[in-house]
C-alpha cells in the first residue's frame, strides 16, 4: 500500500483572474493543458468536420496572440489531430498525435 500526504493552503479566490479564451476556428472546443512562467499556453482545439471533431494544436502568448500547428502525419479524420500537453520556458512543446490508422505518437515542437 502507498501513502500520499497532501496539504493546501486556502487562498482568497476573489482576488484572482480568470481569462476565458477560445482558439480561433474552434468548433465548440478549446482545451488548454500547459502554461509556462512567461504565461504562454498550449493546448488543443477541435474542428468541426461534417459531424466529426479534428483536433489542432495551439501556442497563446500572454498577450493573446495564436499560433496552430500541426505535428507531422497528425491524422485529419474523426478523433485524429495533434495534442500538445506542455511547454517549457523556450516554448518548446510536447504532446502526442494520432495518425491516420489511429496510432498514437509523441512529437516535440522547437520554436
Amino acid at each position: 500500500m502507498v501513502g500520499l500526504g497532501l496539504s493546501a493552503t486556502a487562498q482568497d479566490d476573489r482576488k484572482a483572474t480568470i481569462i476565458t479564451f477560445d482558439a480561433p476556428g474552434a468548433s465548440q472546443v478549446t482545451q488548454a493543458f500547459g502554461v509556462n512562467p512567461a504565461g504562454t499556453i498550449v493546448g488543443y482545439y477541435a474542428v468541426l468536420n461534417d459531424q466529426i471533431f479534428v483536433y489542432h494544436g495551439f501556442l497563446r502568448t500572454k498577450d493573446g496572440d495564436f499560433t496552430t500547428f500541426e505535428a507531422p502525419d497528425a491524422g485529419t479524420g474523426a478523433g485524429q489531430g495533434t495534442i500538445p500537453a506542455t511547454n517549457n520556458p523556450s516554448d518548446a512543446i510536447t504532446g502526442y498525435y494520432i495518425d491516420a490508422s489511429f496510432a498514437f505518437h509523441g512529437f516535440l515542437r522547437i520554436p
